[in-house]
């Protein structure tokens, strides 16, 4: 680049000049470019080393403490496996005869509700065959007058009781319960 004669005022536009075509030159830029260069390989890695070796730490702390956790898990798996597993299955199969009790009680108080209806149909017929009268009459006519007889009475009325359960039948003696009745009674008769 050059300067024009109109440019050149003074001296300081010539130390301007000479400034700019210093700087234009190939030469100074490649200079320039040099001294960049260096201050950019020039720098300080402790500061860097420092930080990346304080993450170093970090993560194996970190990594120390996953290790740790995993551990415990299978610790704690193992003792799953070893022990609580096999006493949930022996308390499973305890289950099963509870379920099985529990089966056998429901079809028990089916057979009681069935019988409890029949009497129940027995009692009312009875009733209703004796002539009973509630609580509130019998009073009342306690009250009025003599009792009267009852022509229904006059009948002999057999009470035929319906066959209802047992409950040998539904909850069998236990053959300790047995023994230790047959003990006592052979200590009595002796």
């Amino acid at each position: 680049m050059e300067v024009s004669a109109e440019d050149n005022s003074g001296p300081e536009s010539e130390t301007k000049n000479n400034s700019v075509i210093e700087e234009t030159t190939p030469e100074s830029f490649i200079e320039d470019i040099a001294d960049d260069y260096v201050h950019y390989t020039k720098f300080d890695s402790t500061k860097e080393k420092e930080k990346f070796n304080e993450n170093i730490e970090e993560m194996l702390t970190k990594l120390e403490e996953f290790c740790g956790l995993v551990d415990m898990i299978r610790v704690d798996n193992n003792l799953c496996l070893s022990e609580t597993l096999p006493r949930l299955q022996k308390k499973c199969a305890k289950m099963q005869e509870i379920f099985e009790k529990v089966d056998k009680l429901e079809a028990f108080v089916g057979v009681v509700q069935a019988n409890m209806a029949v009497l129940e149909e027995c009692v009312n017929k009875a009733e209703d065959e004796m002539g009973s009268l509630s609580g509130l009459k019998k009073m009342l006519s306690s009250f009025v007058g003599p009792k009267k007889s009852v022509s229904k009475s006059d009948k002999k009325l057999v009470f035929e009781p319906p066959e209802i359960f047992s409950t040998k039948a539904y909850f069998p003696e236990p053959q300790g319960d047995k023994e230790t009745e047959k003990e006592e009674t052979s200590e009595k008769n002796s």
